[in-house]
């Protein structure tokens, strides 16, 4: 099974995009304000779309890969890419690839994001993309997760039935390689929400 390119190439085509709002969220800046990492080494944002947060933490001197499946979206994060600096630009490579088949394994990674990817998976597809999520990471690297909640009364849409995370999903994907050390219930969007934050041992 796969993911249909399809209907995310035409999101970006016809401007349907409400989530690109162009600013990196506060809690993505508050973990970075905490200085839990140096603001070097190598960041990985699953799922980029425009490249917001790539641009956000290249700005920080991290050296970024930025993955989506729309290749519309990424033109677009090279397009916008070009409003920064040069040193920002060097620092930020953008690959087209599916969430769940990441084309690399062991970057080492000292932080990796994801802002609404993993919870509009299939369950099917949910262990494939946390392995490469695991494989990706460094020991004592940060994976920082933005996702829906499950809920009961979304079951009959069968557009949203399989979308959102349940309570204690998280820590049993990705356990026992990557500990849960945190979780924010978010200001909801528009559906309940949490920011989730794991490191790997």
């Amino acid at each position: 099974m796969t993911i249909d390119r399809t209907s995310w190439e035409s999101h970006y085509q016809s401007g349907n995009t409400p989530w690109d709002s162009r600013i990196t969220p506060p809690e993505v800046q508050a973990f970075w304000a905490a200085a839990r990492l140096p603001t070097a080494g190598l960041a990985i944002d699953v799922g980029c779309g425009p490249g917001t947060n790539a641009t956000y933490l290249a700005r920080l001197g991290l050296t970024v890969i930025g993955t989506d499946l729309a290749g519309t979206a990424l033109n677009l994060a090279r397009r916008r890419l070009q409003e920064q600096s040069v040193d920002v630009r060097d620092r930020i490579s953008f690959v087209q690839s599916d969430v769940t088949r990441l084309p690399f394994s062991g970057a080492n990674a000292d932080y990796m994001l994801d802002i609404g990817c993993f919870h509009g998976l299939p369950p099917q597809l949910r262990d494939s993309y946390a392995q490469g999520i695991i494989n990706n990471l460094r020991p004592g690297g940060y994976y920082q997760l933005y996702a829906f909640d499950c809920l009961e009364d979304l079951t009959d849409d069968p557009k949203r039935k399989q979308r959102g995370l349940r309570e204690t999903e998280v820590a049993e994907r990705f356990g026992p390689e990557l500990a849960l050390i945190e979780v924010i219930r978010a200001k909801p969007d528009r559906y309940p929400c949490r920011w989730y934050l794991l490191q790997k041992r």
